[in-house]
């Protein structure tokens, strides 16, 4: 269905861990690898991310899709200003007022393991499976993840949540996405929602609403959903048989888009049914599989009656 690719459009082989071609890919990491020994720190440069001497990691996607379209002429300034910025000292939650704390909250969803220290985040929510509802100070050009006890120290963890949710919130309604609907024609289709912002996913926390938008209404029988990555979901409202094709197609699209997208989430499908999340598929040793339970299959219409 064209979701994987090996050759950039003018023919060169794309690298497997950057939207770039193999040559370019290699050049930006020793850009970023030069920029970062600039501003007086050394690191270690790996296939998608580099990690300095301290332990802290910076991906490499964002400055390649950054640099991507640019004339490489403009490359060493592109990186130098991007690798500047993550250099600067970070605001954290002990440098931020409280009116500061309430704008810059997010309420977000994070695969356990991208979340560097699981004990940071002991009391935040599961949404189902390796999901995870955790708060981030959002600002232009960074996005901070910090533990749980240094909100705690400035206020209750479920107002903070409150008020990170609420943020997710206007932030759904106030920015663009584009609407997609894929796997046409058997019945199996499925709509995908796709934004520029890191909190598209997450916004599947309001998911009658996301349904809403796309000009779908949940019929009693729950929706199936996938996020593979920050910036998609991907969902088929359950109205009979052929909801199953497009369950399958989903798994397809969660697997494809989280080994290969940005910000990965979840490679999973979960059908959610008043407000309850439940993961459908699993990857074992042996191949992927989709379980379908008893009441599953009886929202399919799989069942005699």
């Amino acid at each position: 269905m064209g979701w994987f690719t090996t050759k950039d459009d003018s023919g060169a082989a794309l690298d497997p861990d950057l939207p770039l071609s193999v040559a370019k890919a290699r050049r930006l990491r020793e850009l970023v690898r030069v920029a970062w020994a600039r501003v007086g720190r050394e690191v270690t440069v790996h296939p998608g991310h580099v990690v300095d001497a301290d332990g802290n990691e910076y991906g490499l996607w964002n400055v390649a899709v950054l640099v991507a379209d640019a004339p490489h002429r403009k490359w060493p300034g592109l990186v130098a200003d991007h690798v500047g910025r993550l250099a600067a000292p970070s605001p954290s939650v002990q440098t931020l007022s409280d009116s500061q704390l309430h704008a810059q909250l997010v309420l977000r969803l994070a695969e356990n393991a991208a979340l560097r220290d699981l004990s940071w985040f002991s009391t935040a929510p599961t949404l189902a499976g390796d999901l995870r509802q955790v708060l981030v100070l959002d600002f232009p050009s960074t996005v901070i993840t910090p533990p749980e006890d240094e909100l705690a120290a400035r206020g209750d963890l479920d107002e903070w949540r409150a008020v990170g949710r609420a943020n997710l919130w206007q932030m759904m309604r106030a920015e663009p996405r584009d609407h997609q609907v894929l796997g046409h024609g058997d019945g199996g289709y499925f709509d995908v929602l796709l934004g520029d912002s890191v909190y598209t996913a997450s916004m599947a926390m309001f998911l009658p609403e996301l349904i809403s938008l796309a000009g779908r209404t949940d019929q009693g029988r729950g929706v199936f959903v996938a996020v593979p990555m920050r910036h998609q979901v991907a969902f088929r409202v359950v109205d009979g048989p052929e909801a199953a094709l497009a369950l399958q197609n989903l798994f397809l699209f969660a697997m494809a888009g989280y080994d290969d997208g940005a910000g990965p989430l979840s490679p999973h499908v979960f059908w959610v049914k008043d407000g309850r999340w439940e993961q459908v598929t699993c990857l074992d040793e042996e191949a992927p599989r989709i379980v379908v339970g008893p009441v599953l299959a009886e929202a399919l219409g799989m069942t005699d009656h």
